[in-house]
């Protein structure tokens, strides 16, 4: 039960970041603090300095956010890249993969076993259907709108066709110490990872929408966790190596974030201002713009 046991406190750390970070989110306005110093800079520049006040300008936070989000598709592309390049050389990661690896083998046991496919199967199609129809659901029985099951069906949409793609460009031969026997699927990224991330974060904003920062830290804490324990299942389980997981929960968490930022943030409304959404918690079940 030793892999038990360290499963649970990588994913309860991951899990206790994930909220701290989410709670300390609300106190940052780079919107507001970034627009004087910039517009100064660029008042020769026009054209560029009105792009640039559309991304800054408060009441337009969602710009700013969607620029810094699709930013962070470019830098988790560029780190996926590096990641197969070492794969294709047999360097960097790789070594590190096998060590992992090794140690897994040899200390998951029977019991463990059938823990870690529970854990694992978190992160199944059929189980993030399962729950990002829920999350649809609950979303459309608070707000009666068709926005909250729109953003379930982009967020895991997406990122499966986005974990398959690269799967399909990379195929990465799985470990061959585990018992599950999938020798002859494609390893790169974890496909659970990646649906595991996103989707539990989606859930986790949705639910979140009328609660306090607390509480929403909470949940993105609980969300992070899930995440963690289904990559962590996926390596002691023989069926990926430990950068395959990584890969994928960046991938899942960046899919996630510029879904989440083009529906406003905690708004839910496509195109909305997040900025709407920064200070308090939302009490309206109307969409931005519609009558009430």
């Amino acid at each position: 039960m030793l892999v038990i046991l360290l499963l649970l406190i990588v994913s309860a750390a991951g899990g206790i970041a994930g909220g701290i970070a989410v709670r300390a989110w609300p106190q940052a306005d780079p919107a507001r603090t970034a627009t004087g110093a910039v517009e100064e800079q660029l008042i020769r520049w026009r054209r560029l300095r009105r792009f640039i006040r559309s991304r800054l300008d408060p009441a337009t936070a969602t710009g700013l956010a969607l620029s810094v989000a699709l930013l962070a598709v470019v830098v988790a592309g560029f780190g996926i890249g590096v990641v197969v390049y070492m794969i294709r050389t047999n360097s960097g990661v790789v070594p590190i993969d096998r060590t992992i690896e090794r140690w897994a083998a040899v200390h998951t046991g029977p019991g463990s076993f059938r823990l870690l496919e529970i854990l694992t199967a978190v992160g199944s199609t059929l189980v993030i259907v399962v729950v990002a129809l829920a999350g649809a659901s609950f979303g459309w029985w608070r707000r009666r709108d068709i926005s909250i099951p729109l953003f379930f069906t982009l967020v895991v949409a997406g990122q499966l066709a986005a974990s398959n793609l690269i799967k399909f460009a990379v195929e990465r031969v799985r470990p061959d110490l585990g018992p599950m026997g999938l020798l002859g699927t494609s390893s790169f990224p974890s496909g659970h990872s990646t649906a595991a991330a996103a989707t539990y974060a989606a859930l986790a904003l949705v639910i979140g929408r009328d609660r306090s920062p607390r509480a929403r830290a909470v949940l993105a804490g609980i969300a992070v966790g899930i995440a963690v324990a289904v990559a962590g299942s996926r390596v002691l389980l023989g069926v990926h190596w430990f950068s395959d997981v990584v890969a994928g929960l960046a991938l899942g968490w960046t899919w996630f974030a510029v879904v989440a930022v083009s529906f406003g943030g905690r708004v839910l409304w496509f195109g909305a201002p997040a900025a709407a959404t920064s200070s308090s918690p939302i009490r309206s079940r109307h969409p931005v713009g519609s009558a009430r």
